[in-house]
């Protein structure tokens, strides 16, 4: 079922086939995708295959998730490469991927509006890579049978800024600027005392005051 929010998929070109338990899929055409990429595998009488791309080139390419079963020479659905930003018609969300929500001046009719919407591509230095509208968080999904996504190094980095520089809790004199400062203090205080290893009593400083 389609989400509302989801920026529309267009139709592939040529087909794909699968490999169950696999994370290669191969395209009977070149194809030039951007990292994040959804790709959705017709199946006929049978649930669709979803996916998000993560490396490859030509007609080889590596997705994040395995395919459940193997099919061959099938037509599919991928991210749109134009800067149309319809959204609610088939875009879906992608079990075990990152979901990135962008914002737009604009809605998918060109009128000024407070336009939001969501895409598994990945942003290009803080934009969508084809419409070029801002990107403004993200959130990941997971099945029963997969494990949430752990986003790479530099977004988990941005997360725990995030976390740190939260405001502070209300009837508190902390300030979030602090919360960077004591953590900075505690792994000075253990590199400078040959702590290799600290405990989680010695890191988080339990029984502090």
């Amino acid at each position: 079922m389609a989400a509302g929010s989801a920026r529309n998929l267009m139709v592939g070109t040529g087909t794909v086939s699968t490999t169950a338990g696999s994370k290669e899929l191969n395209f009977s055409s070149a194809q030039a995708f951007k990292e994040g990429t959804t790709i959705i595998v017709d199946h006929a009488g049978g649930a669709p295959q979803y996916f998000t791309l993560d490396t490859g080139a030509g007609t080889k390419w590596m997705a994040m998730q395995a395919a459940p079963a193997a099919l061959a020479t099938k037509a599919f659905k991928c991210t749109q490469t134009s800067i149309n930003r319809g959204r609610g018609t088939d875009g879906v969300f992608v079990p075990n991927a990152a979901h990135f929500m962008y914002r737009s001046p604009v809605d998918q009719n060109g009128s000024p509006d407070w336009y939001f919407y969501f895409d598994t591509v990945f942003p290009e230095k803080g934009m969508h890579p084809y419409t070029k509208d801002q990107y403004t968080g993200s959130a990941a999904s997971a099945s029963d049978s997969q494990p949430v996504l752990i986003p790479d190094l530099l977004t988990r980095v941005r997360f725990l800024e995030g976390v740190l520089r939260a405001s502070a809790t209300p009837g508190t004199i902390s300030v979030p600027d602090k919360r960077l400062r004591d953590i900075e203090a505690r792994l000075n205080a253990l590199d400078a005392g040959g702590a290799i290893n600290p405990t989680l009593e010695q890191f988080y400083g339990y029984g502090d005051a």
